[in-house]
């Protein structure tokens, strides 16, 4: 089976099934939306009141930060247990319902490949989420996100000649996450289909890798051609979320009124909604042609034939 026989194979199989696996990609998106949103808008007012764009910005070490948000809290005490509540909540959805929706939707899809019924699977993504938690964490130590919020952060601490002076180790560190997130590619669905451990999967990962090193480059290149990975990511989880906060900041100037307050709410949950249901698409999608992919180099390995592959000869 070809990398463009995956994909397609994929896609139908994504469309058939969408109703059983859009939550499982829609409903972590939601919480990495907003995360998103409330990361950007973070670092534009840090830039913007920073001594790198305003002259009269005044430098606040932390223990004056930390007794100024503590001032505010206990001026709205009512206001702030309801943000830490929310925060709580949208934090937990962030970082713990990825691993359990992510084993879920890696089994369903093999169970559907199979013809099975995917019931149960969430079963299989609450008994892989210590595992998958702890290889999120193994990667995201490289993520760009990562890379991206301790350089600002060092830009705007020590300035432009200290953060020129890192930008080379930042830039290797890249190059080194990059290459082991594309050589523990395989390694989730080693995890979850096969049940080995975090290092014995990330170790046949980099085999496997290795081994169709052209096919696993195919299937990258491919998604990238069709506007999957990049725009999506690109598009959905930076733009969309700077809109929002852009135009919530702009409304709010506006209207200084509840009627404001009710359409801004309204407008930013409809944008908030719509990104991230075409963003957990795209992970269905995306798990999808990785589990075709990982089943037809795993049975190659064994020496085995698929029935698409026998379908083809």
């Amino acid at each position: 089976m070809d990398v463009r026989s995956i994909v397609g194979l994929a896609w139908q199989m994504t469309q058939r099934n969408l109703r059983k696996l859009i939550w499982y990609g829609f409903i972590p998106s939601f919480f990495s939306v907003i995360v998103s949103s409330v990361y950007i808008a973070y670092q534009y007012y840090s830039f913007r009141h920073s001594a790198l764009f305003s002259s009269t910005a005044e430098s606040m070490n932390i223990l004056e930060n930390v007794q100024y948000w503590w001032s505010l809290a206990a001026d709205y005490r009512t206001l702030s247990i309801i943000a830490l509540v929310l925060a709580i909540i949208i934090l937990a959805g962030n970082y713990i319902l990825p691993p359990i929706f992510k084993g879920t939707m890696i089994n369903a899809i093999m169970k559907i490949d199979r013809e099975e019924s995917p019931h149960g699977s969430l079963e299989a993504g609450l008994r892989n989420f210590f595992p998958l938690f702890e290889f999120g964490l193994l990667t995201g130590a490289f993520s760009i996100t990562f890379l991206l919020t301790n350089s600002a952060f060092i830009l705007r601490l020590w300035g432009e000649n200290a953060f020129f002076v890192i930008l080379p180790l930042f830039f290797i560190i890249a190059i080194a996450g990059l290459l082991v997130n594309f050589f523990a590619t395989y390694a989730e669905y080693y995890i979850v289909l096969e049940k080995k451990g975090i290092i014995k999967s990330v170790m046949e990962s980099f085999v496997l890798v290795f081994s169709n090193m052209r096919k696993t480059l195919l299937v990258f290149v491919l998604m990238v051609l069709i506007g999957a990975r990049i725009i999506l990511n690109v598009l959905l989880v930076l733009l969309i979320p700077m809109l929002i906060v852009f135009l919530t900041t702009y409304l709010a100037d506006i209207f200084m009124s509840t009627f404001g307050v009710v359409v801004m709410g309204l407008i930013s949950l409809g944008i908030l909604i719509f990104s991230a249901y075409l963003l957990g698409l795209f992970q269905v999608f995306a798990t999808a042609v990785w589990v075709l992919t990982f089943k037809h180099l795993r049975l190659k390995s064994l020496g085995e034939t698929s029935s698409h592959d026998e379908g083809e000869e």
